[in-house]
């Protein structure tokens, strides 16, 4: 099993929710996905084109449930 770990912000101001890749990349130094098998972390994109157990589409799913969120 993979642990997908994704830091969301609310901006008071203008009243939205979005993924903050800057504060994962900061706190996440070494990815954000941990792997329970092999007890490491790992980054969503592997390079070449591949991401790691579909993260993308994990992104996706996240964007479209963020969006649903704004007041």
């Amino acid at each position: 099993m993979a642990e997908h770990h994704y830091i969301i912000k609310f901006d008071d101001e203008t009243g939205t929710w979005s993924h903050d890749t800057d504060s994962e990349e900061a706190r996440f130094p070494d990815g954000t996905i941990w792997d329970e098998e092999t007890q490491e972390w790992n980054y969503p994109y592997q390079g070449d084109g591949e991401f790691y157990r579909n993260a993308d589409v994990y992104d996706d799913y996240l964007s479209h449930i963020i969006s649903t969120m704004d007041c």
